[in-house]
């Protein structure tokens, strides 16, 4: 009788002590599990890049093509610049952005407005102003790269 009660025992103290175990790595499979959702259900590409001679300001359009909502917009990488010499290009909220206090603008910036609906939805278009502190020059091959934040990537040549 006594070697049946240390059995059981026995068995309920491997059990406390496994179960947490268990239970922590099925929680991260299960935030793995999301984080793999959300990037299989993420797409975007870029329908239009516009620029002119001599100017500093660069439009992108980007397209939500997936099957999931985008939030988080502040936190996209945006990259431009000429093919061979890109570089990141910081989001700045304020209106000094577009329009620097004293001109002329020394660091890049964009920001973005969502054209078509209220939030960055599957089939929304998000239109992202670059603002460079450079002008744009004929001829010139650039590139434009977005990342999302969940680490989808998308990049468009275009000659201005």
């Amino acid at each position: 009788m006594m070697l049946m009660i240390a059995g059981i025992a026995a068995t309920a103290f491997v059990i406390n002590a496994i179960m947490p175990s268990i239970q922590r790595a099925g929680s991260d499979i299960v935030a793995a599990s999301d984080v793999v959702g959300n990037r299989v259900r993420s797409d975007v590409r870029i329908i239009e890049i516009s620029g002119v001679d001599n100017s500093d300001t660069v439009q992108v359009w980007a397209k939500n093509v997936g099957a999931a909502d985008i939030g988080s917009l502040d936190k996209i990488d945006v990259f431009f610049g000429v093919t061979d010499g890109f570089e990141r290009i910081a989001y700045d909220e304020e209106p000094t952005c577009p329009t620097p206090l004293v001109p002329p603008r020394t660091e890049p910036c964009w920001q973005y407005q969502i054209e078509n609906a209220s939030y960055w939805t599957p089939f929304a278009t998000l239109r992202i102003s670059i603002y460079l502190d450079y002008d744009l020059i004929a001829g010139e091959e650039y590139v434009a790269t977005v990342v999302l934040p969940n680490g989808i990537r998308v990049s468009e040549k275009f000659t201005v």
